[in-house]
C-alpha cells in the first residue's frame, strides 16, 4: 500500500521539500481520481505534481512563477538550459501533462485513455523533474527569442537581449550589471 504524504502545513512559502511531498500526493490523487472516474481532476492533479517540480526550480532560481504561463516558462528554460535531461518523450509527456491533463480541466476535450497515459507518464518522469527542480546553475547563453521571452517573464527583465550570457544562470537576483545579490553579472556573448 503506498503511504500518501501528508499536506504540509498552508503558508506563504513551501520548502523544497514540502513542494515535494505535494508532488507525490497530487500522483496519488490522480491515480485515486483516475480509479473513480474524474479524468479532469486526475490531469490537473498530474499537473500540479510537474508545476511543484518546476516550482523548486522556480524558488532556487530567484524566478517568478505564479502563473500557469510562468510554470510552463519554467519547464521550457530548464529543458534549453540542461538539455542532457531532454528527451523527446519528457517534453511530449510534458505538453500532454499541460495540454491533456491542465487545459483539459476546463475543456473536457481528453479521453480517459489519454488522461491515464499523462498520469502515468508523469509519474514515470517525476524524478527526472525532481533531478532538474534540484540541479545547480550553471552558464547559460540566450540564443533563441523562446529563451528571450522566457527568461524575460521568469526574471521580470525585459532589458535582456539576444547573446545574454549569465555564468550562474539568469534570475531575479543576478541582474546586468552585477546589481544582485553579489553574483557575477550577466554580459553579452563576445563569441
Amino acid at each position: 500500500m503506498t503511504t500518501i504524504p501528508p499536506i504540509p502545513p498552508h503558508g506563504e512559502h513551501q520548502t523544497p521539500e514540502e513542494r515535494r511531498q505535494f508532488a507525490q500526493r497530487f500522483i496519488i490523487d490522480a491515480r485515486q481520481e483516475l480509479e473513480t472516474g474524474n479524468r479532469l481532476q486526475a490531469g490537473e492533479k498530474a499537473w500540479g505534481a510537474v508545476a511543484q517540480m518546476f516550482k523548486i526550480a522556480a524558488e532556487r532560481r530567484g524566478w517568478q512563477n505564479h502563473s500557469h504561463r510562468l510554470v510552463r516558462d519554467i519547464g521550457f528554460h530548464l529543458l534549453a538550459a540542461y538539455p542532457e535531461y531532454s528527451s523527446a518523450e519528457l517534453n511530449l509527456a510534458l505538453f500532454d501533462a499541460f495540454d491533456k491533463g491542465h487545459r483539459n480541466f476546463y475543456e473536457n476535450w481528453s479521453s480517459p485513455d489519454e488522461v491515464t497515459a499523462v498520469v502515468e507518464d508523469i509519474e514515470m518522469f517525476l524524478p527526472v523533474l525532481d533531478t532538474l527542480a534540484s540541479a545547480d546553475m550553471r552558464p547559460f547563453v540566450i540564443t533563441s527569442r523562446s529563451q528571450l521571452n522566457n527568461l524575460r517573464n521568469l526574471t521580470d527583465n525585459d532589458g535582456l537581449q539576444m547573446g545574454d550570457r549569465s555564468d550562474v544562470g539568469f534570475s531575479l537576483r543576478h541582474q546586468p550589471g552585477g546589481n544582485g545579490s553579489g553574483g557575477p553579472a550577466m554580459q553579452p556573448d563576445s563569441q
